[in-house]
Formats: structure tokens, sequence, C-alpha cells
């Protein structure tokens, strides 16, 4: 019963500076990276419990990208601007390329959890992972595509959550999925602008 209560007083947290963080990055504020840091770190022990590996070492990464896009943004002078992977809206090799290989490395790593893990969901812990690193790291870089790459991860992870008892992340990850979609909006208004 201890437990239960830490975990989900834990779970409200790490779901709290999440939503702050969203909130912050759609409106490309600074600060965002901060909170986002603070809800990552938090959800790794909560995922850790429940032998949701991917997405505790994902959580992990997240704190490292948290620090890695604050430093980004940090130095306005080499901050990047807000943009589109191609203007014209043809697909480019490097987003060709890069999703089939992060779906390559899914399998993969899913492939080895599964032998080597109590796991429930390796293949789909692991592919939710991979298409995160990915949209985090164009976050990161402000390509307005990232927000694409979210809508289908907080899709599949609403399913992922409720599969594994964590309704709070669950609901959390349907909120994000609407707030890909106002992301999204902000940063496409901000590029017709300028």
């Amino acid at each position: 019963m201890a437990i239960n209560i830490s975990l989900t007083g834990l779970e409200f947290l790490s779901v709290f500076f999440n939503t702050i963080f969203v909130i912050g990055i759609a409106n490309q504020k600074i600060w965002a990276w901060f909170s986002g840091f603070i809800g990552c770190f938090l959800a790794v022990f909560l995922f850790l419990f429940d032998a949701l590996y991917a997405e505790a070492a994902l959580n992990i990464f997240y704190s490292g990208l948290a620090i890695y896009g604050w430093l980004r943004w940090r130095d306005t002078s080499n901050a990047p601007k807000l943009r589109r992977l191609k203007k014209d809206f043809r697909i480019s090799i490097d987003q060709v390329s890069s999703i089939p290989l992060i779906l390559i490395f899914a399998l993969i790593l899913g492939y080895m959890m599964d032998l080597s893990t109590n796991n429930p969901l390796p293949y789909a812990d692991c592919a939710i992972a991979a298409l995160s690193i990915l949209a985090t790291i164009w976050q990161a870089q402000r390509i307005i595509e990232n927000w694409f790459v979210w809508m289908c991860v907080n899709g599949s992870t609403i399913f992922l959550f409720f599969n594994r008892g964590f309704e709070i992340y669950a609901c959390y990850s349907f909120l994000l999925l609407i707030m890909s979609f106002w992301g999204y909006q902000k940063w496409r208004k901000e590029i017709i602008e300028i």
C-alpha cells in the first residue's frame, strides 16, 4: 500500500513537470528544459519499478537531452532557428532514412530485451523509446516535424501505459497527443510569420 501511494505521487509529479515542459517547449521557452529534466528523472524510478526498462532508459536519455536542449537554446548566438526539414514538403533523405533506422534499432533492442528481461511488452516499449529519441533530438534542433513523431508516440503510449496499469500516465499521454497538435500549430504559425 505504501509503495502504491508513493508510486502514484511520483507519477503525478512526473506528469506535472512533463506537462509544464511541453507547454514551455510549444512556446519556445528555455526554462521548459529544466522542467522536463525533473519530470523525466522522476519517471525513471516509476518505470524501473514496473519493469518497463526501455521507458526507464528513455527517461534517463531524456534527462540528458534536456541538458542538451537547454545548452542548445541557451546560446542565443548559436541557437537553432525554428524550421522544417524541407521547406517544400518533399521528403528528404534524412527523414526517409532516420525513421526506418530507428525502428530497426528498436527491433534489435526489443529482441535483446525480450531474451534478457521480464519486460512484458519489449517490442512496443523499445519502438516507443526509439521514436521518442528521434522526436526529442528534432525538438532540440527546432525541427517542426518532431510534432508528427510525437503524435505517433503519444498515441501509442496511451495503450502501453493502460496495459501496465499507469492510468495517470495513460491520461497524460492522451493530453500529450492533444498538445502535440497544439505544439505543431504554434510552431507552424511562427514559421509562416518568419
